[in-house]
Order: structure tokens, then sequence, then C-alpha cells
């Protein structure tokens, strides 16, 4: 067995792939010459360096060496069309990337009017379709000598070979004939019925006779003897009196009354909010019961300690002592 193929890399790829000067130089390129991919512009780019780094190679040798070696490069250039007849190791470096992609199979059949498109160059050459010396030909980035570009044309065995093929971009534009209008059938089973139209009869009008009129004679009013007539009275109409207007009653405000110190706990001093909340929550809601209970109940409420509690029972037996002295 021979050994193992280690296969190099042969395409020169850019190093940062999101480079968007690159990107935006490159998309250009790719829509004017049909490529499929950045691919195919890197393997036209690749070849034009070989061919600038040889070129720079010969230029640092000496003039004897130089001639014999640079014949070989300028003509393999030459016959590919990338270099006019005579050129020179200068003319090598002066080249660009549109010099190899012009020499394209792709480009060389749509410039030749063979396709109407690069696109569509491209797909004659992928279905066998272009033939170089009635050879087909598969590759659209086969490089083209200048001597092959005459033999381009379309394959033998290809339907295009007719001149009035509607593909072909000197084909005459073909006329389409318009379908006829189909009328609609209706839905459902059988043939449409007629429509029949109902016959309108004239309108007969009876014949109207005069007839005369009875004579209506006068009969006397049966007179009605010993029954008085009663006497009706106009009773006069009252006066439509104005419906009283109803007055809802107005709800005064409930007076409020004054908060006496028997009953503000928080009249004490030393009390706040958060202590009055405890001190309700254990059952001393007014002053008179915090001035009855000892120290002893006071100081089972959580965060009232002893002392606190003395002078909160002294304060309260004041305040009540202050509103004692006041009612009388």
């Amino acid at each position: 067995m021979g050994g193992i193929r280690r296969y190099k890399k042969k395409i020169l790829t850019p190093g940062h792939p999101y480079d968007k000067d690159r990107i935006e130089r490159e998309l250009p390129l790719v829509g004017e010459y049909g490529l499929r991919n950045k691919k195919e512009l890197w393997k036209a780019r690749t070849l034009l360096s070989k061919a600038r780094q040889q070129a720079r190679a010969l230029l640092a040798l000496t003039p004897e060496i130089r001639e014999q070696r640079a014949t070989e490069l300028l003509s393999r250039l030459t016959r590919l069309g990338m270099l006019p007849q005579g050129g020179d190791l200068d003319s090598v470096l002066a080249l660009n990337v549109k010099t190899v992609l012009n020499r394209r199979l792709q480009t060389v059949v749509f410039r030749k009017g063979l396709a109407s498109s690069p696109y569509q160059a491209r797909q004659f050459i992928a279905h066998r379709h272009i033939a170089l010396n009635s050879a087909v030909v598969t590759s659209p980035g086969m490089l083209v000598k200048i001597d092959d570009e005459e033999h381009i044309a379309y394959a033998p065995s290809s339907p295009l070979v007719k001149q009035d093929h509607p593909s072909r971009p000197q084909a005459p534009p073909t006329q389409v004939e318009e379908p006829p209008e189909k009328k609609e059938s209706p839905k459902g089973r059988g043939k449409p019925k007629p429509e029949v139209k109902p016959e309108v009869k004239p309108e007969v009008k009876p014949e109207v006779k005069d007839v005369p009129k009875a004579e209506v004679k006068d009969v006397p009013k049966a007179e009605v003897k010993g029954v008085p007539k009663a006497e009706v009275k106009e009773v006069p109409k009252a006066a439509p009196e104005a419906a009283p207007t109803e007055k809802l009653p107005v709800k005064k405000p409930a007076e409020k009354k004054p908060i006496t110190p028997k009953d503000d706990i928080s009249s004490i001093k030393g009390i706040g909010t958060k202590t009055a909340m405890l001190l309700k929550e254990n059952g001393f809601n007014t002053v008179d019961k915090i001035a009855k209970a000892t120290v002893e109940d006071l100081s089972k409420v959580p965060g009232i300690g002893p002392a606190t509690a003395e002078a909160m029972n002294k304060e309260a037996k004041n305040l009540l002592a202050k509103s004692k002295e006041e009612d009388k």
C-alpha cells in the first residue's frame, strides 16, 4: 500500500472572512461574471498571484538568466490571452483579476453571443450545449486560449443548433396564441335548463254601469211620551294642577365627635403610632384602661419594658386628672 496522500491547499483564501471592504469589492465581480460563489473568484486571484510571484522572482535574477526563463511565463500568458504580443515582466505585474475572469469559458460564450447573460452561458455549459472543436465541454471555469476561441459553438447534439430555438439570443420572438375563453358551465348534473319567461296577459277592466240612486224619504222621528229627557249639566273642567316637586331630604354630614383624651391613646407622651397599635391589639384601647392597668400588665405587651410601662401609666393618670378638672 502506498503512503497517505496529503492534500495541500490550492486556493489562497482571505485572512478575515468578514472584511467589509473586501466583500464590497468582490460582490460586483461575482454578479458581473455570473460566478457561482466566491471560491471561483479566489481561484482566479490565486492563479494571478502565482504569475506575479514568478515575475518578481525573475526580475531579481541577472538579465542573462532572466531572458531564458521569462519566455516560458510570457508565452503561456500570451497564449491564454492575458498579455498582448511582445509583453514583458512589468506588464505581468500590472495585471488584475478581471484579465483572468475574461478568459473563462463562461465569459467567452456570453461575449460571443451564444447566450443572453453570463448565467445563461453557465447553464448552457453545464447542460452540455457548448462544444470546443465539436467536443462537449462542461467546465465553466476553463481558461480558453486565443486559438481555441474561434472553435467554440453549440454542440452538434444540442437542440440549440436550430436557429429558431426560443432559448437562443438570435431567435425571433415566438407568438403566443391566446387560448379561447371558456364559458363557465353551471355546477350540478344535466344541461342547464332554458329560461322560460312568463306570459303577461293584458288586464281586462270590468264594465261599470250607472246604477240609479235609491230615493231616501224623510222619516218622522218617533215621539216618546212620558219620558223626560235627562238634563246634562256641563261640569267645569278643573285646571290641571302642577305636579308638586318632591324635595329629597338632604343628608347632613355626620358631626364628628371630638376625641376626648380618654379615647385617644396617642395623646399620652411616649406613645407613637406603632406603640398605639400594639396596645390596641392587647386590649388597651383607651387612656382609662392604661391608667387602671398595672405596670406588669403593660410590660407584657411586646416592645414595652417596665420603665416605659410605668411612665405610660403615670402620663395616663395625669391626663385623666386634667380632663376631670376641665369638666368641672
